[in-house]
């Protein structure tokens, strides 16, 4: 499989540009590869799911293991891109906005609010989402319950689950909702899914971190079957690891590379079969 180059802040205008979806043109730009890719499959639906802490080095580590991604990338495109940030909430706010953290200024969920009352028709932090539930499209969000409450007004459906200490079950319910919300066909659902940051964190081995990949790999394969023919996935980290002096005790030239490049890996498949 050919590895391509890309950005994050690629994602939310090339999803724009694939569904028509009418948005002040971001920082990021469309992807070309993308475009020619779905037109050729006649993608209408997509849907971004986050898997938190899923760096590119760190997908080609797991990968063996991750049967359901690997079956996943091996329909479509594998992307070695660049995260503008190296801390969740910037880096998420990035990808649903296209724009670098110093232009959309969302540090935390709560700056989200803070910007928001500033000013709150400011392009820069309106979602792929937002702009497409404005031009009458159906959209969704399926994340942790204080980001899930900024979506009020500014899309119909969302989903919220409270921060748990158990990220397994947490990781589960974000799993079922967002099969709950394919049921109503969204032409953008975005998803959060962060076993493996919260493993990252507290695991001390190897093991306990192919558990939670093992887990992250289950929902993924879930939430794909249940998406109608012709939706088209982005499945993207949106930093490398944290803990990189663990992880990266045995790692080699490239991996040491990547992981501070903060490269995370973007897998973009169109589902094909029903």
């Amino acid at each position: 499989m050919k590895i391509l180059e890309c950005s994050t802040i690629d994602i939310a205008p090339t999803i724009s540009r694939l569904l028509k979806i009418p948005m002040v043109p971001p920082a990021g730009k469309p992807i070309q590869e993308v475009e020619r890719y779905a037109k050729e499959r006649g993608c209408k639906r997509a849907v971004i799911i986050v898997v938190d802490s899923l760096g590119y080095s760190l997908y080609k580590y797991f990968s063996p293991l991750m049967k359901n991604l690997s079956k996943i990338a091996e329909k479509g495109l594998l992307f070695r891109c660049r995260s503008p940030a190296t801390i969740t909430s910037p880096a998420i706010a990035s990808i649903f906005t296209g724009y670098l953290p110093e232009e959309h200024n969302i540090y935390s969920t709560a700056d989200i609010y803070t910007e928001r009352a500033k000013d709150s028709e400011n392009p820069r932090l309106k979602s792929v989402m937002e702009w497409a539930y404005r031009a009458g499209m159906k959209a969704s969000a399926v994340i942790e319950s204080e980001g899930a409450e900024s979506f009020r007004g500014r899309i119909k459906d969302f989903y919220g689950v409270p921060n748990s200490e158990d990220i397994l079950d947490y990781d589960l319910q974000i799993t079922n909702y967002a099969v709950l919300a394919l049921k109503e066909k969204p032409d953008v659902l975005a998803v959060h899914l962060r076993a493996l940051d919260r493993f990252s964190h507290r695991a001390e081995s190897w093991d306990e971190l192919k558990k939670a990949a093992k887990a992250i790999d289950e929902n993924l394969g879930e939430i794909y079957r249940n998406a109608e023919k012709g939706t088209i996935f982005f499945i993207c980290g949106d930093h490398a690891i944290h803990g990189g002096k663990k992880w990266l005790k045995s790692a080699e030239g490239e991996a040491i590379k990547n992981h501070r490049q903060n490269l995370v890996a973007l897998i973009v498949a169109c589902k094909q079969e029903a």
